[in-house]
């Protein structure tokens, strides 16, 4: 193996889903276009930090799951970026603030998060000859009622919550650009007759959720496996 290969950085994602009229909506957003990612519509989330690994997160975070720290960090930054804090099925507002202070306001306000509210539905890692590379997890969440989104000014421009066959329209006509795992994880959604049959295929997908991508001879990037259809 070369020793030039960028190792991974760890990073979560939360693909969160709320009730609609005749189906259900995912919320996503759009980066800033002077950011990493820029210009791209996505699902809320970003990298794993010491903080999220923190005695104080584990404080605030409570799950029986292996992956505590993915999931401490998909929450936080759900919160940091669109000011929903997920609690016992609803979003309420989350503190204000970044990492450690983000976790602070939670124990100082005495606000237990349950960190098992998250289902993994995949993991994906950047391929090896990618200058910056990611191993981040997918987790589908669900609301019953939300507050309106606060977006995190400088690294968010807009947000929508939208059915998946729209957001891949979008996608596909140029509007919406997205990269690979985004698309993907539309395409699963598109499949999926309900809330209830999207969480029923992503606990379905455990054991089975990684996602090595590979370059083609055209430059292309195809996944080896995408998201279960159903258990």
């Amino acid at each position: 193996m070369s020793s030039n290969i960028v190792e991974p950085s760890p990073a979560a994602t939360v693909i969160l889903l709320r009730e609609s009229a005749g189906g259900f909506e995912v919320l996503v957003v759009r980066r800033d276009r002077r950011g990493f990612f820029g210009g791209l519509v996505v699902f809320p989330g970003g990298g794993v930090d010491p903080i999220d690994r923190s005695s104080l997160a584990e404080k605030v975070i409570r799950t029986s799951e292996v992956d505590r720290a993915h999931r401490s960090a998909a929450l936080r930054e759900l919160g940091e970026e669109t000011g929903l804090l997920l609690v016992g099925g609803s979003a309420i507002r989350a503190p204000s603030g970044k990492g450690e202070l983000f976790y602070r306001a939670l124990a100082d306000g005495s606000v237990v998060v349950d960190g098992d509210q998250l289902v993994l539905v995949s993991r994906w890692v950047t391929p090896e000859d990618a200058p910056r590379r990611f191993d981040a997890r997918f987790y589908v969440a669900t609301v019953d009622e939300a507050p309106e989104v606060r977006l995190e000014l400088g690294e968010l421009t807009e947000y929508e919550w939208v059915t998946p066959s729209t957001a891949l329209d979008l996608n596909r006509d140029g509007r919406w650009p997205m990269f690979l795992p985004t698309v993907a994880h539309l395409r699963w959604l598109q499949r999926r007759v309900s809330i209830d049959d999207a969480l029923v295929s992503a606990r379905g997908a455990d054991g089975r959720t990684l996602i090595e991508p590979q370059r083609m001879e055209d430059g292309s990037i195809v996944p080896l496996l995408l998201p279960v259809d159903r258990p």
